[in-house]
C-alpha cells in the first residue's frame, strides 16, 4: 500500500531535519528567528509610536499619553533586543490605556521572540479583537496560532519519546489548522502581497498533505522575492521530497544568486539545499562546490560536512571524504546520531579500501627478491622466448 501525502512529506520532512536543534540552522528557518524580519518589526514599532504620539499629542486624556510612552519605551527595547523589557513596557502601555491595539500586537511580538507563543496567541487575539481591517494583525494571529500548535505538538511527541522538544519534529497530521487558516486566509485578503502569510499558509497545506496547495502558496511567496531564506527553503524542499528535482534546483539557484538573501548565515542554508538538489541529481562535484559555499559562510553547519564528506565517498575521493567525515563526527547531539552512523560506516570502509595488509603472527612481511647487479631479471615459467632467446640459452648449456 502506497503511502499517503501526508506520510510522504512527513518522512521527506523528518529526513530533512534529522539534524534539527543546535546542528541544523534549517531547522531555526521555520521560526521568527530572522534578522531582517526583526529590523522590519523594530522599525514599524518605531514608526507607529511616534504616529500615536502625534496623534494623541493634543488629547487630554493623560492615560492615553503615558499609554503611548510606555509603547515608545518598548520600540527602544526592542531596537535593542531587550525582549524581557520591551514586554514589561508594552504590558505598561496596555495598562494605561488597554484600546491601544499596536502596543497589542509588538507585545505578541515581543512574547514570540522568547517563544511565549501562548502570550504571543493571547495578545495577538486581542490585537485583531480592536482592529480586525489590519492585514498585518490577523497574519501574526494566524502564525501566532500555527506556532502554538507547533510548540504544543513537540512538546507532547518529545515526552512521549523522551527527548527534548527542540529535537522533534513534530507531526502535525493530527492538528486542527481551522483557527490559523482563517486569520491567514483573511490576511492575505486584506493584502495579498504579505510573503509571510502565504509561506505559512503553504506550511500549513503541507502539514495536511495538500501539496498542490502548499506549492501555490509557497510560490506566491517568492513572488515578493523574500530576502529571508525561510520560503527558498520550504519550497524547495516540497519539490525534493516528492522527486521534482529540477524544479528544486531551480528555485535552490535562484535562492542563492547575488542579493537575494544578504544575511550570510541564511545564505549558507540556501547553498546547502543546492548541493542536497545537486546531491539528488548525482551531480557530486557541484554538491561539493555548493556545500562548501555553505561552509564558507556557515562555519557552524556540520551537516553540509558531512555531506560533502559523503560526496567525496561517492566520487572515489577518499582522503578529503576522511577527513569531512572525521570532522563531522566530532561534532554534534543526539540529534545527528543517525549521521554519525552513516559516516562511522563510510569511515570504516575509507579504511578497510585504505589498509595495508599485516603479515600473520610470527611471519616477516613479505619482500621482494634482491637480484645481484647485473643480473637478468628471472624468467617467468611458460613465457614465450624468441629466436635469439633460444639460440643463446642452448649456447649457454654448452
Amino acid at each position: 500500500m502506497a503511502p499517503s501525502l501526508a506520510a510522504r512529506w512527513r518522512f521527506a520532512a523528518r529526513a530533512f531535519s534529522a539534524h534539527t536543534a543546535v546542528e541544523n540552522p534549517l531547522s531555526l528557518l521555520e521560526t521568527l528567528d530572522e534578522a531582517v524580519y526583526v529590523r522590519g518589526m523594530k522599525l514599524v514599532a518605531a514608526i507607529t509610536s511616534a504616529a500615536l504620539l502625534l496623534c494623541l499629542a493634543g488629547c487630554p486624556n493623560d492615560s492615553r499619553n503615558a499609554s503611548v510612552k510606555a509603547a515608545n519605551e518598548g520600540a527602544k527595547a526592542m531596537g535593542a533586543n531587550q525582549w524581557e523589557t520591551a514586554i514589561e513596557r508594552y504590558q505598561k502601555a496596555i495598562e494605561r490605556y488597554r484600546d491601544n491595539h499596536s502596543a497589542w500586537y509588538y507585545l505578541a511580538y515581543a512574547q514570540s521572540r522568547k517563544n511565549n507563543w501562548k502570550e504571543a496567541v493571547e495578545a495577538a487575539e486581542k490585537a485583531v479583537q480592536l482592529a480586525p481591517g489590519q492585514a498585518m494583525y490577523q497574519m501574526f494571529f494566524g502564525l501566532a496560532l500555527y506556532e502554538r500548535s507547533r510548540q504544543q505538538a513537540a512538546e507532547q511527541q518529545a515526552q512521549s519519546q523522551n527527548k527534548k522538544p527542540e529535537e522533534i519534529t513534530p507531526d502535525m497530521s493530527g492538528v486542527s489548522f481551522e483557527k490559523p487558516l482563517q486569520h491567514l486566509q483573511e490576511s492575505v485578503k486584506l493584502n495579498s502581497e504579505l510573503w509571510r502569510a502565504h509561506y505559512y499558509l503553504g506550511r500549513i497545506y503541507r502539514d495536511t498533505g495538500k501539496v498542490k496547495e502548499a506549492a501555490e502558496e509557497f510560490t506566491k511567496a517568492l513572488q515578493s522575492v523574500p530576502s529571508q531564506a525561510a520560503p527558498w527553503v520550504a519550497l524547495a524542499e516540497l519539490y525534493r521530497a516528492w522527486d521534482y528535482t529540477d524544479q528544486a534546483l531551480a528555485v535552490a539557484q535562484q535562492a542563492v544568486a547575488p542579493n537575494i538573501v544578504p544575511d550570510s548565515n541564511e545564505s549558507g542554508d540556501l547553498w546547502y539545499v543546492l548541493g542536497m538538489a545537486y546531491d539528488d541529481k548525482s551531480l557530486f562535484e557541484k554538491s561539493i562546490e555548493a556545500y562548501t559555499k555553505a561552509l564558507e559562510q556557515r562555519r557552524d553547519l556540520h551537516v553540509a560536512k558531512f555531506q560533502r564528506g559523503q560526496a567525496y565517498y561517492k566520487l572515489g575521493k577518499l582522503p578529503e571524504a576522511k577527513r569531512d567525515l572525521e570532522e563531522f563526527s566530532k561534532t554534534g547531539g543526539a540529534s545527528v546520531n543517525f549521521s554519525k552512523a552513516q559516516a562511522a560506516k563510510m569511515l570504516m570502509d575509507i579504511a578497510a579500501k585504505t589498509a595495508t595488509p599485516t603479515p600473520a603472527p610470527g611471519e616477516k612481511p613479505a619482500e621482494k627478491p634482491t637480484e645481484k647487479p647485473g643480473a637478468k631479471p628471472t624468467e617467468k615459467p611458460g613465457a614465450k622466448k624468441s629466436p635469439e632467446d633460444v639460440v643463446k640459452q642452448g649456447k649457454g648449456k654448452k
